[in-house]
């Protein structure tokens, strides 16, 4: 059924009608005598109704009034559920987040993983093989059960000779969950590679990285190598006493933090030992295949040695162009020199450079570890190893042994058992290091001969 609603007029229609009838009825009571009746009846009734509609309303609006109240009341409950609410999810989070530092420290503090890992920086297309010498010691740390029974992960990393690249890897590896850093290879990215691993608190250990300010970071780094000081000083001392020199010329790359620092220390002890510098010339990119300007003037001021902390391609195209000119000083390198393909021609023989390493070296004039190191490189690579393959060894297992003298796997364990290192060997002879985290180790000078690279001296530490 369709309800309609009636129009205004008909309403009124209506209550005319309804009047109407009122007064009819009105008048046939007073005919018949009983207008008073009609009339309280009529006033009775209007009342009632008046009075039943205002209760209705009073109702209504009472009830509306409680309904406003509640719904106000409601609200501010539901505000203060939803403030509450998000008092405690502040609440459990900070406290989650309090529980999670404290349990992954506890966990790095007395839960041991699955496996160690180790990440490893290094840089292509030189010196790749100190990856390789990396490899090897892994090889054999597995072999030997480990730590504390756990394998040992090698993360490799590529650096592709990028600063920025080196940096953003360190960050990549942390977050892997390395215990530890090995390189990089060269100084330009060990320092900022260096700041990362300090701010993280994980122990970091280079490879070929030389340069004194290295560790310069933090307590978490520490090197591997020898620093520039020492085998500048080393070459100095050598020309004087070996070689009998008196005068001495300097060739070096411009603004390359390596071959400047080798140059100056040079220069320094050469003259503390009562030589004379004759000339310093500089070239400026490591592409320049040309050095006749360099060279005249050195022929000038006819120097009994020449040192020359280059790298590979430069250094054979400095040395025969010196020959091809009748420069007949003797050529002293810094261990930028340590590459088998420096061997590229005669010109070169007669040379001497400072290492750390010597793979052609006799019976007795290298340790028994040394000599096992090549010996397994060899059988594993095919080739035998050079320095960078040396500190990639070394480096690996120094850290790997203090590891295995820590009471747990915790950072500040690891720093400071690596700070504790005492007459370690492996390829080369570490006695400890420094209150600079520099390494204080042997240092050898090769000499090439007879178109190789052979062991000439070994100074120890």
């Amino acid at each position: 059924m369709i309800h309609q609603q009636n129009s205004p007029e008909q309403s009124v229609r209506r209550r005319r009608a309804t009047y109407g009838l009122l007064v009819s009825l009105f008048l046939m009571a007073s005919m018949l005598g009983g207008c008073h009746k009609i009339y309280y009846w009529m006033m009775e009734e209007m009342t009632s109704a008046r009075m039943a509609k205002e209760k209705k309303t009073s109702e209504r609006m009472a009830k509306e009034e409680m309904t406003y109240e509640r719904m106000a009341k409601e609200k501010k409950t539901s505000e203060r559920m939803a403030k509450e609410e998000m008092t405690y999810e502040r609440m459990a989070k900070e406290k989650m987040t309090s529980a999670e530092v404290a349990t992954k420290k506890k966990m790095a503090m007395t839960k041991s993983p699955e496996t160690v890992k180790i990440g490893f920086i290094h840089t292509t297309p030189r010196p790749k093989s100190s990856r390789y010498g990396a490899q090897l010691a892994v090889a054999q740390l597995n072999n030997e059960g480990g730590v504390h029974g756990m394998p040992i992960q090698l993360i490799v990393r590529d650096d592709k000779d990028d600063t920025e690249r080196s940096v953003a890897l360190a960050e990549e590896l942390i977050k892997e969950g390395v215990s530890a850093i090995v390189g990089p290879d060269f100084s330009t990215y060990a320092r900022p590679v260096g700041e990362v691993a300090q701010r993280h608190g994980i122990p970091m250990v280079t490879t070929y990285p030389t340069h004194p300010t290295v560790t310069d970071a933090g307590d978490f780094i520490f090197m591997a190598a020898f620093i520039d000081d020492l085998q500048a000083e080393v070459m100095a001392a050598f020309a004087i006493q070996e070689i009998g020199a008196r005068s001495a010329a300097i060739l070096t790359l411009k603004d390359l933090a390596y071959a400047e620092g080798l140059s100056q220390i040079f220069a320094d002890n050469f003259t503390a030992h009562g030589g004379e510098v004759v000339a310093h010339q500089y070239y400026y990119t490591s592409e320049d295949v040309d050095f006749s300007e360099q060279l005249t003037a050195i022929a000038a001021a006819a120097p009994d040695v020449i040192f020359f902390p280059g790298f590979l391609p430069t250094v054979p195209h400095v040395v025969q162009q010196a020959r091809e000119m009748g420069i007949t000083a003797t050529f002293l390198g810094g261990d930028g020199w340590d590459d088998p393909e420096l061997i590229s021609g005669p010109s070169i023989e007669g040379s001497f450079f400072s290492s750390g390493f010597a793979a052609l070296a006799g019976p007795g004039a290298l340790s028994e570890d040394s000599h096992q190191f090549i010996a397994a490189y060899t059988a594993m690579f095919g080739i035998a190893p050079d320095w960078p393959a040396s500190l990639g060894y070394d480096a690996v297992r120094l850290v790997v042994q203090a590891m295995r003298r820590a009471d747990d796997l915790s950072s500040d364990a690891i720093r400071d058992q690596i700070a504790a290192t005492k007459d370690y060997s492996g390829a080369s002879l570490i006695a400890g290091y420094d209150e600079n985290r520099h390494a204080i180790r042997s240092i050898i000078i090769n000499r090439i001969s007879d178109g190789e690279i052979r062991f000439h001296q070994l100074i120890e530490p």
